[in-house]
């Protein structure tokens, strides 16, 4: 496949000549659930929330010798079956396997699937070194994880401002640093890792865009460890030091909005940075 270009499900690689994807579906959207009832004594209904359900994924693919062999066939037909095994952790429990998913524009997208269906390949009586296959997986997890980062870095605002008396109109804005703008190209919210370097004296870093901030006190020194925002399990750490609770009380574990953002920063002194880094999410490719 040409948009395709690799897929991977745990250790097995459909590289086109052992294992040869033919066709994917799935990807485009999970399942929908739409509760909704019907108006009393009017026409019309009432939607009362819209969410995700499952994400099915179809593959239909070939499993295939290279060297036409009927010895590699049948090893290779072990193989695959072997790979699409329920996968259990030392306790037992039934775990999820890995999806991963390369597009031809360089993306790299990944899923934990469940095979959902047994696994179709008969053995066909005029193939001797191939044979074509279906199996179904469903993704508990609706969404698509990018495994690309992106990161953006601010330091604190220096210079700007005006002299006094001056000319009308002014510009007060810092001449340099204090902001950046950071690009959630996933169609979900995403909450962003902030890694804050020395040297700061009470860092402050704000969404501009969602109007939400977060305000440490806390003086990090030169040569110190960095401390680490991160505002999906609303912990702050520096190295193996939980510090959650340094920040003030107004202060918020922020996300990024689909589409740019916005990134304040400052700190009452300091020449430091913050670095925030996060991963797409995506609804459907």
């Amino acid at each position: 496949m040409q948009i395709i270009t690799a897929l991977q499900i745990d250790d097995l690689i459909f590289d086109n000549t052992n294992f040869i994807l033919t066709e994917v579906t799935g990807l485009e959207s999970p399942s929908v659930r739409l509760p909704r009832y019907n108006l009393p004594g009017a026409s019309g209904a009432y939607i009362s929330n819209a969410l995700y359900g499952e994400r099915p994924i179809r593959i239909k693919g070939v499993v295939n010798a290279p060297d036409g062999t009927r010895a590699t066939y049948l090893a290779n037909r072990t193989t695959l079956i072997n790979n699409l095994a329920y996968k259990r952790d030392e306790n037992n429990f039934i775990v999820p396997q890995l999806m991963t998913i390369t597009l031809e524009n360089g993306q790299i997208l990944t899923t934990s699937v469940y095979v959902d269906t047994p696994l179709q390949m008969g053995f066909s009586s005029d193939k001797v070194d191939y044979e074509d296959f279906q199996i179904s997986f469903v993704a508990a997890d609706p969404f698509l994880y990018s495994s690309s980062a992106i990161t953006g870095s601010a330091s604190p605002p220096i210079g700007g401002g005006a002299a006094i008396p001056t000319a009308i109109p002014i510009s007060l804005a810092p001449s340099a640093g204090g902001s950046v703008v950071i690009d959630n190209i996933g169609s979900q919210t995403a909450y962003p890792i902030i890694t804050l370097n020395a040297p700061l004296v009470n860092p402050y870093v704000t969404n501009r865009t969602t109007g939400k901030f977060i305000k440490l006190s806390k003086t990090i020194n030169v040569g110190g460890l960095p401390v680490i925002i991160n505002c999906a399990a609303q912990t702050i750490y520096q190295g193996a030091d939980d510090i959650t609770g340094i920040q003030s009380q107004d202060s918020t574990f922020w996300s990024l909005v689909t589409g740019n953002n916005t990134i304040g920063f400052s700190a009452t002194s300091g020449t430091g940075t913050a670095d925030v880094s996060f991963y797409p999410t995506f609804t459907g490719v």
